[in-house]
């Protein structure tokens, strides 16, 4: 009985080919956005960590306060975590330091460039880290035992060592230390990323070799971790409270003489290690699943309308198996069979698509989003894709069955036809439509606001040059064998040998850029105009010469640049961007001009004479563009900014080459144009447009379909009644208007209720009722008045194409009860 059920409709399906194609499109596509969406938050959200008692795993954070103001969200004295790693602590189990870098390997072939890690030995094993070759490091290994080892990722083993399963044993080099290979980490290890999203440790190493320098009470690193492990019924609130108690007064006595910190306290917390590798992500993957869920609520009213619409061809059919006593209960299973028949393929498609979003995640795509290396198509995904099938054609099944009037069905035999059809209720019709109206302008206006702001961030001009090239280099074991000055001098040679080999316009050496490879940036620091002073001004702070400066494509606007002398002496002297200029201006009392005006540094004793202002960088993911520019070549990490005549280029080689006629101990560790970096800090924006237009795109044609079917359904219902109007001699603009004012009305009910929803919204927010999701709700009017009018041109449209049909053919056709083709 079962097959011939399934057989029976397997040829009504076949015979109408468009329809089951158009319904598995619809739920594969949708369905296979949802699957991967739903499989993403569950992931970020609800799964377990794969590290035993996660749970457990705690982050030590700080922050830096003044008179109960936050001046730093993220600061914490590098030296009281030394401190607290070397102290027990009886409610901890274990405790871990993690220092992030990145550096060149100077023993292998071609000088590439690794990210590092440099723990202690208590670290891999805290995160059950598996192990394809020898072991972790050991306890003889730990903090002050000066023991160079290395731990690699199987990454590195696979692509510089070939596999070879003899690498334990073999050394690697960086800045002048060798460093043994006593492991291989796994492929399947998961990495808890504390640091800059994205990141992936290439080696693991020992803590004692780190570059961080030597730590103290006044200085934080955001390359700096202390991790811990508490023990069962351990209050992190309390913990947090103890190691504040206990690292006030020794902050306090060690910053008695530092203008900046000596009336500033930090406020110690634990962070659970689970919140810091959600990170931000939390916000773009709601908001993936908000869009797919609006997708499918489009798709779902969309396949009710065809269904509705199919039920109405089928009227002869439908009425002789009812005449021959067919039941609710036999058109129900009927309508179940045949849905059951579609969903089959539709979950192929969905699956194939669920997999495609997980590449396309893992490839970076969506920006940098923690445990992608843990998503994919498993039990999870199959199993919930085919709950929602399940559900969705069992609902559907019910659905349909319960809108068809049984009775008219049965009198239908014994009329003439005209007029006569499928009957479905007209509230459910319009109420279908208005739903399917309200997800589109949903969607749209959501979308719009997402793709306007994302497009404003990419044309923004960022007064950046990006026709330059930023070189950063390590200066190997000169970090430890030599003095700043020297290192200084050498850099600066450098500079000169690359501008001389390269031809190059301009070669500035400096510190990190205000927009460089590193993803995570940089902490904003402030000025004032006295050491003591408690207003302070947030600004970034730059450091480089006069070439640099100009290499960034800063604009002088007043003043001068620094000059050589001034670079060399690193004279207390400073340039300001405008914005910061504006700001000083006020506050300063001047008569317009900043020239020759002093101002305190952030941890300076003695003030800085202002030489120029140039102008602003706006730049993405800083929020503020005040900036002060320092004249001084950094004793450690130098930077060259290279820019080339037009037209020309500058290879990773070429740079080699003029740095070993400066030192051999001198390499390239990242190089990369100003435009590739420019890209990857703007990424986010760029998939944000791409995915906001192909989901309103998505949401238009699946609306535009349905809209479609419900519009023809209607007018199917009418055709005797509009055909009558005509034969009386209605024009066929009266037939339009007549048509178009009725498919109107839902349109007008959706507006009215996305207005009273958002109204709602609003006044939630002014009463002081706490909706975060409301809080960062804001329709812009003119992306609203776009969504309205782009599917009220879309109903017009549809509209004119159905009635055309209708206007087109002899009046006694319609009269005799002839479908709509």
């Amino acid at each position: 009985m079962l097959q011939h059920w399934f057989h029976t409709a397997l040829l009504l399906l076949r015979q109408q080919q468009l329809y089951a194609l158009t319904i598995i499109l619809t739920l594969g596509l949708t369905l296979g956005a949802l699957v991967a969406t739903f499989n993403l938050n569950y992931q970020l959200f609800m799964a377990p960590l794969p590290y035993p008692d996660a749970e457990r795993l705690q982050l030590v954070r700080g922050s830096q306060w003044q008179q109960d103001k936050q001046v730093s969200k993220e600061w914490l004295p590098a030296q009281a975590q030394l401190d607290i790693y070397r102290q027990n602590w009886p409610e901890t189990d274990s405790k871990a330091l993690h220092n992030i870098s990145i550096d060149v390997a100077q023993n292998l072939p071609g000088n590439p460039s690794f990210n590092l890690g440099y723990v202690t030995p208590e670290f891999l094993p805290m995160f059950d880290a598996p192990l394809a070759l020898g072991r972790h490091l050991s306890p003889a290994e730990g903090l002050d035992s000066q023991v160079p080892v290395t731990v690699l990722s199987y990454q590195v083993w696979q692509q510089h060592f070939a596999g070879d399963p003899a690498v334990l044993g073999k050394t690697l080099q960086f800045r002048g230390v060798s460093f043994t290979v006593v492991g291989v980490l796994a492929a399947h290890f998961v990495e808890p990323v504390l640091a800059a999203p994205g990141w992936s440790t290439d080696l693991w190493l020992s803590y004692d070799f780190h570059d961080m320098g030597t730590p103290n009470w006044s200085f934080n690193s955001n390359q700096m971790h202390l991790l811990l492990k508490l023990k069962l019924g351990s209050n992190p609130a309390q913990l947090a409270h103890s190691f504040e108690q206990w690292a006030a007064p020794e902050f306090t006595a060690a910053n008695q003489s530092n203008a900046f910190l000596k009336n500033s306290s930090v406020r110690w917390r634990l962070e659970p290690v689970r919140s810091r590798i959600l990170g931000d992500a939390a916000g773009l993957s709601l908001s993936l699943l908000a869009g797919s869920m609006l997708l499918c609520a489009i798709a779902i009213a969309n396949i009710a309308n065809l269904v509705l619409g199919r039920a109405m061809a089928q009227q002869r059919s439908l009425t002789i198996r009812i005449a021959l006593g067919a039941r609710p209960a036999h058109l129900f299973r009927q309508y179940l069979t045949e849905f059951s028949l579609l969903a089959i393929p539709a979950l192929l498609l969905c699956l194939g698509v669920a997999e495609a979003c997980y590449q396309s995640l893992q490839a970076g795509y969506a920006g940098p989003l923690p445990r992608l290396q843990e998503l994919g198509s498993g039990a999870l995904s199959v199993l919930f894709a085919i709950a929602l099938l399940v559900v969705l054609c069992l609902t559907l099944s019910a659905w349909l069955t319960r809108q068809l009037n049984y009775r008219q069905l049965q009198q239908s035999l014994q009329q003439s036809g005209k007029g006569a059809t499928v009957q479905v209720s007209g509230r459910t019709r319009q109420l279908l439509l208005m739903s399917q109206t309200l997800f589109c302008l949903v969607t749209l206006i959501y979308c719009s606001q997402i793709f306007v702001q994302a497009l404003a961030k990419l044309r923004q001009p960022s007064g950046l040059d990006l026709h330059t090239y930023q070189v950063a280099l390590t200066q190997g074991a000169l970090l430890t064998s030599s003095q700043n000055e020297e290192r200084r001098q050498l850099f600066v040679q450098a500079a000169e040998v690359v501008k001389q080999q390269s031809n190059a316009r301009l070669v500035g050496v400096g510190g990190y850029p205000p927009i460089s490879f590193w993803q995570a940036g940089f902490a904003m620091s402030s000025v004032s105009q006295q050491a003591d002073a408690t207003r302070l001004y947030p600004s970034y702070r730059f450091s480089g010469d006069a070439e640099y400066l100009k290499a960034l494509g800063l604009q002088l606007q007043s003043g001068e640049m620094f000059s050589p002398q001034q670079v060399l002496n690193q004279d207390n002297v400073v340039v300001i961007s405008s914005s910061l200029a504006h700001r000083l201006a006020a506050d300063f009392a001047t008569d317009g001009s900043l020239i020759d005006k002093v101002l305190y540094l952030r941890g300076a004793t003695t003030p800085s004479r202002i030489i120029g202002v140039v102008s602003d960088l706006t730049l993405p993911g800083q929020s503020d563009s005040a900036a002060v520019y320092t004249p001084a070549t950094p004793p450690a990490f130098p930077h060259l900014l290279v820019r080339l005549a037009d037209g020309k280029s500058l290879s990773r080689d070429l740079v080699n080459q003029a740095l070993a006629q400066v030192h051999p101990q001198l390499k390239v560790f990242r190089f990369h144009t100003s435009a590739e970096i420019f890209a990857e800090h703007t990424q986010d924006a760029k998939v944000a447009t791409i995915v906001t237009a192909a989901l309103s795109l998505l949401a238009l044609a699946l609306a535009g379909l349905g809209i479609f079917a419900v519009i023809r359904t209607q007018i199917q219902l009418r055709q005797y009644e509009l055909a009558v109007r005509q034969s009386l001699g209605a024009r066929p603009q009266h037939l339009l208007q007549l048509t178009l004012v009725d498919s109107l009305k839902p349109l007008l009910w959706a507006v009215l209720l996305l207005i009273l929803a958002y109204s709602s919204l609003q006044l939630s927010l002014q009463l002081g009722w706490s909706f975060s999701f409301a809080q960062q709700l804001q329709i812009a009017p003119l992306n609203a008045s776009i969504a309205l009018l782009t599917v009220l041109l879309l109903t017009t449209l549809i509209v004119l194409g159905c009635v055309r049909s209708l206007l087109s053919r002899p009046v006694v056709h319609a009269l005799r009860g002839t479908a709509i083709s």
